[in-house]
Order: structure tokens, then C-alpha cells, then sequence
């Protein structure tokens, strides 16, 4: 796989072509500006979760993410919660975290709220995920401080990453530096990139971390198997789509000869079925949605 590049470009808006021909088929990571500029979810806030139609519970992880001990929470309760925490911080205080929604199916569980991402730029996506789209998005919202600490996408997917609110800062690692950042339970790195220790981790020393800051309404693009460490500079809302082409797909599936679970291999020949073999995403979909809460 081709290395990625010592910095992110930062682009206006991309056509299809452009994005596949200088990204996708190259392996580097970019931020789109500008197809998202219009979205209301830009102007998200605890407000616009409130009333009985946002009760659903919805999973919020507290403590380690990489652990992922979850809560159920509503989400009205929650965007409260993280309201009242803001401020108390504001205030000189040290309250409790209130946790960080993480990996949520936001859309599916609030079909209304597909209104707030539109126009969405489908063509980013290959045409087989257009129909269901909102079906693969997975909802980020927390507070100042969350952290996700270095991992990968377990299906070594592509990743667009639509930032929403606040400010979020990448550390971003090339796939092909996996081993440098000292691996663990096959995603996960123990190489902290944000406060490097190359005493304990002395290979990380040859790693080539880039860090990159979203703003509301950019697009990240990260290639498959790049390492991310993600943090909230102040309370943030984002999600993302993980997606395959027919190639990153039967990497996917050949993944599990070095090291990857063997569920892995069944959501990447699933998705190889539908982006390389042309089936519905009717017939696929039904057996891929277990991964959207398997995925981490």
C-alpha cells in the first residue's frame, strides 16, 4: 500500500474524479471544505436535542474508550448533561466527565435528523452505498478532553469523517507504520503520539505523525488501516462513514490470515459482495448491521 503523505492537504470542495484519482487510489488523507457549508447540524447544540422525541437511550462510554464500558443514555439527558459540564468547567470547577457518545447509529435511531446533513455529498461514497448511506454513519458527541486514543478502523475501511461543531485535533500515523506504534488486541496501539514516551516506545521514534485540527463543516478523509489519535479541544459533535472498495474490501477478508479477528472477515466479504459483486445493499445490509455496534 502506498505511504501516505507528511502533511494533509486541505482542498475546496472535490469531484468525484479528483477525490478517487489524487486520494483514494494514492492512499492519502485530505480535508474537504466546502460540501458540507450548508448543513443546519453545523449549528447543533443541547438545544436541538430536546423533547420527548430525542428519549431514545443511546450508548455513552465511560473511561477508557479502547475498554468500551457503555451506558444508556437518553440523548436529550445527554446533550444536557454535557451542556451543564461545559459550563461548570467554564467556572474554575472539576466536575465528573459525562462521558462520550461514541459509534452511535444517530440517523437510524432519529430519521429526522437526516434533514440536518443535506445535500450530503453521496458521490464521495462508491454508488452502492448512495441508497443507504445514513444506514453506515456512526454519531460522535463529547466534551472537551474526550480522547480516543490511537487505534485504526478494524476493517481497514476507507473513512470520511464529517466534522459538525467545536474543534477536533488528529495525530494521523501511515498504515505501513502499524508496528512502530507497538499493536495490541489487532486495532489498538499503546504509542501515545500526543505525549510521545520513546524511552518506553523507542520505535515510535521512526513514526511520521501528522496532526491536523477539524473545524465545523470539514471532511476528513483517512485511507485504510491509518492510525488515528483523536481529541476534542472543546465539546464536539462529528460522524463518520467507513466504506470499502472492491479492493479495500478483499484486503479486509485477507486481513484475517495476519492477526484479524475472524468476524472481520465476514463484515469485509459482506461488504466485497455488495461494492465488488454488485448484490443489493438490500441483501447485504440486514447481515452488515451488527457491525455497527460490534465495531468497537
Amino acid at each position: 500500500m502506498p505511504s501516505a503523505t507528511d502533511s494533509v492537504a486541505r482542498v475546496e470542495g472535490l469531484s468525484q474524479e479528483e477525490f478517487y484519482r489524487d486520494f483514494v487510489t494514492k492512499c492519502r488523507p485530505v480535508v474537504i471544505q466546502g460540501l458540507a457549508s450548508g448543513w443546519r447540524a453545523l449549528e447543533w447544540g443541547a438545544d436541538s436535542f430536546r423533547g420527548p422525541q430525542f428519549a431514545a437511550p443511546l450508548p455513552v462510554k465511560r473511561g477508557d474508550i479502547a475498554a468500551g464500558r457503555r451506558e444508556n443514555v437518553p440523548l436529550t439527558d445527554y446533550a444536557e448533561s454535557l451542556e451543564a459540564y461545559e459550563a461548570r468547567v467554564r467556572a474554575g470547577e472539576r466536575p465528573d466527565s459525562p462521558g462520550y457518545m461514541h459509534d452511535v447509529p444517530l440517523f437510524q435511531v432519529f430519521p429526522s435528523l437526516r434533514d440536518d446533513v443535506a445535500p450530503f455529498p453521496l458521490h464521495l461514497l462508491p454508488k452502492w452505498y448512495w441508497r443507504s448511506w445514513s444506514a453506515y454513519a456512526q454519531y460522535f458527541m463529547g466534551p472537551t478532553g474526550s480522547v480516543t486514543p490511537l487505534h485504526f478502523d478494524t476493517l481497514l475501511t476507507h473513512n470520511l469523517f464529517f466534522h459538525l461543531t467545536g474543534r477536533k485535533r488528529f495525530i494521523l500515523i501511515p498504515a505501513e507504520q502499524r508496528a512502530l506504534c507497538y499493536p495490541y488486541r489487532w486495532r489498538w496501539a499503546r504509542f501515545d503520539p500526543s505525549a510521545p514516551d520513546y524511552d518506553v516506545f523507542p520505535r515510535a521514534a521512526d513514526a511520521t505523525p501528522v496532526s491536523v485540527v477539524l473545524e465545523p463543516g470539514e471532511i476528513l478523509y483517512m485511507p485504510p488501516g491509518t492510525l488515528h489519535h483523536v481529541t476534542n479541544l472543546s465539546p464536539s459533535m462529528s460522524f463518520n462513514i467507513d466504506w470499502h472498495t472492491a479492493d479495500s474490501a478483499l484486503r479486509g477478508v485477507a486481513s484475517v490470515g495476519r492477526g484479524a479477528p475472524l468476524m472481520n472477515g465476514y463484515y469485509n466479504l459482506l461488504c466485497f459482495l455488495g461494492v465488488g459483486l454488485h448484490v443489493p445493499a438490500k441483501y447485504v445490509l440486514p447481515l452488515y448491521r451488527s457491525y455497527l455496534s460490534y465495531v468497537s
